[in-house]
């Protein structure tokens, strides 16, 4: 016989249970939505100089160019990251018994996609001043969903261990 109240066995076989839900699960579904919305807004604009083109995404000067246009691989891996905080929300739902801290794999995929995000935009092949290709909404927007997933990450993997005490690698 269950010595548990009646609500709680309900709860306990529920497929899932909202109640698991921390508001980091909410603020990394919000920013992987806004991840999501942003590759289809304009990311990089031309201006009105001749040499003003993204010939990847097959647009001269004076046009705009979203993260579809321009990337052919990038944009896959985005959409990918941005599934990444639903995944972690449904496993915590779920009450999934995980190897590692819940969170931890949703905080590597949104610093991996502020680092594709930051090497796309500003590290590798900014074009010089002169050609007036400028970064657009949606490169700000993407950037911004990707720093909403890695710290939602973070946070939900610092609170999970530091409730199991776990120390660190190496650590007595």
């Amino acid at each position: 016989m269950s010595t548990q109240a009646p609500d709680q066995d309900q709860a306990q076989d529920a497929y899932l249970d909202s109640a698991e839900l921390s508001r980091w699960e909410y603020v990394g579904m919000a920013s992987g939505v806004l991840l999501f919305v942003s590759l289809f807004l304009p990311w990089f604009t031309t201006g009105s100089n001749p040499d003003s083109e993204i010939a990847s995404a097959g647009i001269g000067p004076n046009s705009n160019a979203t993260a579809w246009q321009t990337f052919r691989i990038m944009d896959w891996a985005l959409l990918a990251l941005s599934f990444a905080p639903f995944i972690l929300a449904w496993i915590v739902a779920r009450r999934h018994k995980l190897d590692w801290p819940t969170g931890e794999v949703t905080m590597v995929t949104g610093l991996i996609g502020i680092f594709l995000v930051l090497c796309n935009g500003l590290i590798l092949g900014k074009p010089d001043p002169g050609i007036q290709i400028s970064l657009a909404i949606g490169w700000f927007l993407g950037l911004l969903g990707c720093i909403g997933i890695f710290t939602a990450g973070l946070i939900r993997q610092g609170e999970n261990a530091s409730g199991k005490g776990r120390k660190p690698p190496g650590s007595v």
